[in-house]
């Protein structure tokens, strides 16, 4: 497929412990480009990264009994929300996060697992 690029995952594989104040700044920030994420409570939350270029894949996989929220990095929105909101992902399921650029994201955030 001449001119076609497909997207890429960055950074490897992280675990992470979902911030536990339900706030995106008190959220974990995700390192890497496979995440597996634990959480205590629902609503505990993880901050996709910072940085990334448009078409960008960041996956997070819920690994916990309680949905996590997912937040962008400050002033960015996922799937077109306002900014700085926050997406549910649910209890053992896994989302697909593509960076679009400049903090903004698209998501598919119910894949059961």
């Amino acid at each position: 497929m001449s001119g076609t690029q497909f997207s890429r995952a960055i950074g490897g594989y992280a675990t992470a412990t979902a911030g536990t104040t339900q706030t995106q700044a008190g959220a974990t920030a995700l390192t890497g480009a496979v995440n597996a994420v634990t959480t205590g409570n629902a609503g505990d939350g993880v901050v996709l990264p910072t940085e990334l270029s448009a078409g960008d894949v960041v996956y997070v996989t819920n690994v916990s009994a309680a949905a996590a929220a997912v937040y962008p990095a400050t002033g960015g929105a996922i799937n077109g929300g306002s900014a700085n909101a926050s997406v549910v992902l649910r209890a053992n399921a896994t989302g697909v996060y593509v960076s679009l650029g400049g903090g903004n994201w698209g998501a598919t955030t119910d894949i059961s697992s």
